[in-house]
């Protein structure tokens, strides 16, 4: 099965934004980036190119399923979702069991917040990937699950689709989503326990990594009382996001509190 890991880098931008938007509301923020603002942020990466090219390789290739695909996500990372919508369709004419299209569907649908419809699209494309025992579609395909439940306030049904995915393969993304439910629960100490194991396995989307360490320092400072462990992760989150800003505005501030003891 041909794998496009460039994309995967978009798996649950929807739902950062959906989470940022949860902890404004417990912390009081207003000013957390928009989904255009941090898809336009990995933009800069020049993800669009390598896309591309990819694009053009599946097309001499002869592979057009691949090719509908493609041209779909360009589409998609140029904000054209109803054209990323038809390629697609048509990429799913072409092969039926293309877990990439039905998820791409997927998120699509999520995007006009068609929750049943988004969720029948992320099934369709996990029984093929169980049905193939492929461990990393399966378990990003059950981590989509619990960020779509999470986008409807479904705590419970979340955790449960963050828990399989895990059992499945442990990834970051999957703790990042527990440790957001905890916290939305007010269990500070069982979110910070989540968002440090996610801290020790492997993440398909650094952006998700990035905000695991500015949640982290924020917990740090806030609950914990402890700027300086608050500083080195946010310091973190700045290192893999330069370009985000507030991950400097939180180093900075924590590095102050910190120096000031």
């Amino acid at each position: 099965m041909s794998r496009f890991y460039f994309s995967r880098n978009y798996s649950i931008l929807i739902t950062v934004t959906l989470v940022l938007a949860f902890y404004s509301a417990c912390s009081g923020e207003k000013d957390e980036p928009s989904i255009l603002e941090i898809r336009d942020l990995l933009d800069s990466g020049h993800l669009t190119e390598s896309v591309q090219k990819a694009k053009d390789k599946a097309l001499i290739m002869g592979k057009m399923d691949q090719v509908h695909y493609l041209r779909g996500w360009i589409h998609y990372l140029r904000k054209e979702d109803p054209s990323a919508e038809k390629e697609y369709k048509l990429c799913l004419k072409e092969n039926k069991n293309s877990i990439d299209c039905l998820r791409g569907l997927a998120q699509i649908e999520k995007h006009k917040q068609n929750f049943e419809k988004a969720e029948t699209r992320y099934k369709q494309a996990l029984v093929i990937a169980q049905a193939t025992k492929d461990q990393e579609y399966s378990s990003m395909l059950l981590t989509d699950l619990g960020n779509l439940a999470l986008s409807q306030d479904e705590r419970e049904e979340a955790m449960d689709w963050y828990n399989k995915s895990i059992q499945v393969k442990p990834e970051g993304s999957a703790y990042y989503g527990i440790g957001f439910v905890h916290l939305l629960d007010r269990d500070k100490v069982a979110s910070i326990q989540s968002l440090k194991k996610g801290l020790g396995t492997e993440y398909r989307d650094l952006i998700i990594k990035a905000e695991t360490y500015y949640l982290l320092a924020k917990l740090q400072n806030d609950f914990e009382k402890n700027p300086k462990a608050a500083s080195e992760s946010a310091k973190k989150a700045f290192e893999l996001f330069p370009a985000m800003e507030k991950y400097s505005k939180s180093w900075e501030q924590y590095s102050k509190l910190s120096s000031s003891k």
